[in-house]
């Protein structure tokens, strides 16, 4: 059974893991991160401290077609990132609650191609 300091010792090496992975991202200085898998609540509080939006589990396909209409290249990893990555066609992105639901939208994109 682990011991206190044990799960301090764990909680600390997550935290610089997850510290490693939010910076990576920010040193391209995005507006919006999307992910088709979860985000952790530390990423995501780090990432807004910065002014970066991000959506979290959206499906493939949808990710693929946002991709595609804002010139992006889907990566896997933050680690594999590069400039040529990152888009730059979206233009505005809004969240909207209709009835119970926040829905977020990605509207004005400069050269659409989806």
């Amino acid at each position: 059974m682990l011991k206190e300091e044990d799960w301090s010792i764990l909680l600390k090496m997550e935290e610089e893991y997850i510290e490693e992975l939010y910076m990576q991202i920010l040193k391209f200085k995005p507006n919006l991160v999307i992910t088709e898998k979860g985000l952790s609540d530390l990423a995501s509080h780090n990432l807004s401290k910065q002014g970066v939006s991000a959506i979290k589990r959206l499906r493939k396909t949808d990710n693929s077609r946002i991709a595609k209409a804002c010139g992006v290249v889907i990566v896997n990893r933050p680690d594999e990132l590069q400039e040529f990555n990152i888009g730059t066609g979206a233009g505005l992105f809004k969240v909207k609650k209709i009835r119970d639901d926040f829905f977020a939208f990605i509207v004005d994109y400069k050269d659409p191609k989806a």
